[in-house]
């Protein structure tokens, strides 16, 4: 006896539930002013900044000698003072100067030699050799080499510069160009791009994450070198940088100078990190869906 079983799938009966709407109360509340305005990331930030400065006041009351530890309202009156009279300003400028020369030849150096790598295996050997040798080389112990090479002047300073940038972005661009999908790199294929091409229109987009942390480290290693360089290699034809203005006010005991160039430091760093960096951050990999 033969039997037959039906080749029609069963179907599930669906259904339809009626859902009530939201109350009007609860659909026009606003928020209360205080949580509207701790929404605000800027205004967060502003208040971490203004509770570290009231317990750094508080220490220095606490401390009451003005040689050891100024206080906040007394570095700032420095710090107004110091730009005000333009010597602040002047050496900021100069340190800026010689770190973006730095930067910017430590970026090219650091897309080249990526692009050698991901290109070659010669270039993959090269980049893991170099990155393992010079990578755990503090960049301020170059500066003896560099000052025999390059004399007293901007080319020192530059040397270091390059030196502090070059690695730690080259490890991070690599890292980033190695965990593209293969989706993506057989696109890039399909379209015909080599060599240049394939790394600027794929791996580069694609990576761009990687790459933007990589240039932020860059940065921040090439700050603090600068300035640790200015402070042991001073001024070069008689103009210094922020680590010489530290280095001297230091000299002469004017500590509120001292605390005022550090928060000139301190204010060039949190100015590229929120207005450059984060707003390259929001044009891009955000505003792409490539990070929350």
């Amino acid at each position: 006896m033969t039997t037959r079983y039906a080749t029609v799938p069963p179907v599930r009966p669906e259904f339809e539930y009626d859902l009530s709407p939201l109350p009007p109360q609860a659909a026009q509340t606003p928020l209360p002013w205080q949580e509207r305005l701790w929404q605000h990331a800027a205004l967060r930030k502003l208040f971490i900044l203004a509770l570290l400065a009231g317990l750094w006041e508080l220490a220095a009351r606490y401390t009451d000698n003005d040689l050891l530890l100024p206080g906040a309202w007394q570095t700032a009156q420095a710090f107004v003072q110091g730009i005000a009279n333009g010597e602040l300003l002047a050496r900021a400028s100069q340190s800026l100067r010689v770190l973006v020369q730095g930067y910017l030849a430590g970026v090219a150096l650091a897309f080249a030699l990526t692009t050698l790598a991901v290109s070659t295996r010669f270039g993959r050997d090269l980049l893991s050799t170099l990155t393992a040798m010079f990578n755990p080389l503090p960049a301020i112990a170059l500066l003896p080499l560099a000052l025999l090479w390059f004399g007293l002047g901007e080319g020192s300073l530059v040397f270091v510069l390059i030196h502090s940038v070059l690695w730690a972005l080259a490890l991070n661009m690599y890292a980033g160009f190695l965990g593209v999908s293969e989706t993506l790199r057989m696109a890039g294929r399909n379209y015909g791009l080599t060599g240049l091409r394939y790394v600027l229109q794929i791996l580069v987009p694609a990576a761009l994450p990687a790459i933007l942390a990589g240039l932020k480290i860059g940065w921040a290693f090439a700050w603090r070198t600068l300035i640790a360089a200015e402070l042991v290699f001073g001024a070069s034809s008689g103009k210094g940088g922020l680590g010489w203005y530290i280095f001297q006010n230091r000299n002469e005991l004017y500590t509120d100078r001292v605390f005022a160039g550090l928060a000139a430091v301190v204010v060039i760093g949190l100015l590229v990190e929120n207005l450059a960096f984060d707003t390259l951050e929001r044009l891009t990999v955000r505003r792409w869906g490539m990070q929350r």
